[in-house]
């Protein structure tokens, strides 16, 4: 917990240095049809970074939100063999047993009659 916040110390200090050391650098930014002049570079980069930072938002939400319905879905096929599991051994022979009966009764064709 200490070295956190040690951590966290150390990169505000390092960012304070940047930006006093880049105050007096200034640049032009030219944004599709209109440029920005005499801005400095530290709140260039400040900005850039945020802007890369919301750009990544709904990517990282959306992989969250695909594996949470991906969960899901394995919950529901372990209920459903859960479900099955839990059938008294009669019941299994028969449901298979009607099963093999519909599927004998799909396959199963009428050969023409030879004169």
């Amino acid at each position: 917990m200490i070295f956190r916040l040690i951590g966290t110390l150390v990169c505000i200090v390092v960012i304070a240095c940047f930006a006093g050391f880049n105050l007096d650098n200034k640049c032009n930014v030219n944004i599709l049809f209109h440029t920005f002049q005499n801005v400095s570079v530290f709140f260039t980069i400040i900005v850039s970074f945020a802007a890369g930072i919301i750009f990544t938002i709904p990517f990282a939400f959306g992989h969250k939100i695909e594996k949470k319905n991906k969960s899901k879905e394995q919950k529901q096929e372990k209920s459903f063999f859960r479900k099955n599991s839990e059938q008294q051994p009669s019941e299994q022979k028969a449901s298979i047993q009607k099963e093999t009966d519909a599927e004998a009764a799909e396959h199963s064709v009428q050969e023409p009659e030879q004169k």
